[in-house]
């Protein structure tokens, strides 16, 4: 992955993580460290990428309210899933 701030496609992958389990690299030239979401909108964001796009597609596809999407989130990460 090319670093986002020299644009170096020559970047070392590190084996530690981010709390959210994403891949970190680092360039030792530029000396910064990054991970796969550096340069995203959901870069400082406090959730998983594919639990985001959920929620995004439950308010468009099903017309829920905010209220509602905000409830099924909630009970969908805490593991209170009732069938």
């Amino acid at each position: 992955m090319p670093c986002p701030f020299c644009k170096n496609p020559e970047t070392n992958k590190r084996a530690k993580t981010t709390k959210l389990g994403y891949k970190t690299f680092y360039y030792p030239k530029c000396k910064h460290i990054y991970n796969e979401r550096t340069g995203t909108p959901f870069n400082d964001l406090h959730f998983p990428t594919d639990i985001i796009l959920l929620v995004v597609m439950w308010r468009l596809r099903y017309k829920l309210s905010l209220r509602d999407v905000a409830e099924m989130f909630v009970r969908r990460v805490s593991g209170n899933v009732r069938v």
